[in-house]
């Protein structure tokens, strides 16, 4: 049986921005847990903040636009989002649900849960359309992951 400390471990990587399932996968296979134990927790992990980021982005721009100008915070929120709606546009705009849905599923850093709930936010997807593209995005990510570290692990 896996120690509850690697478990957690798990959960926290795939709730971790920019790690996800891209770390939590590579992670519990590496350390010897059930691969079905591992695809569960690091897709609940995943998943978790976004229920709560579909629902909070508006506050949390409110509340960083709220800061001066010339906050730091506030520059980096800006420039993060020009640089996200420039990459995200062309496939969300063009695509919509499915285009959401791509663009986290492609396991690369800056896509992913977090950046996806936040594009789905930038381009006004109703909550629910955003969750389902979210969830069908994890859920691919998580078997191009899968299949790659395994396939790499029989490589060594």
């Amino acid at each position: 049986m896996a120690s509850t400390e690697t478990l957690w471990h798990i959960i926290i990587l795939a709730i971790t921005p920019i790690v996800e399932s891209r770390g939590s996968i590579p992670y519990g296979i590496a350390n010897g847990i059930d691969l079905p134990w591992t695809l569960m927790l690091s897709f609940l992990g995943n998943m978790a903040p976004v229920p709560f980021l579909l629902l909070a982005m508006k506050s949390i721009e409110k509340w960083i636009m709220s800061r001066g100008e010339h906050s730091l915070i506030r520059r980096v929120f800006v420039r993060y989002i020009k640089n996200l709606r420039e990459r995200a546009s062309v496939t969300v705009k063009k695509y919509g649900f499915i285009g959401l849905a791509v663009f986290v599923a492609i396991p690369i850093p800056g896509t992913g849960a977090w950046t996806g709930s936040i594009v789905a936010y930038l381009f006004g997807i109703d909550f629910k359309r955003a969750l389902l593209a979210i969830l069908v995005g994890v859920l691919i990510a998580i078997f191009i992951i899968t299949v790659t570290v395994l396939w790499i692990s029989s490589i060594f």
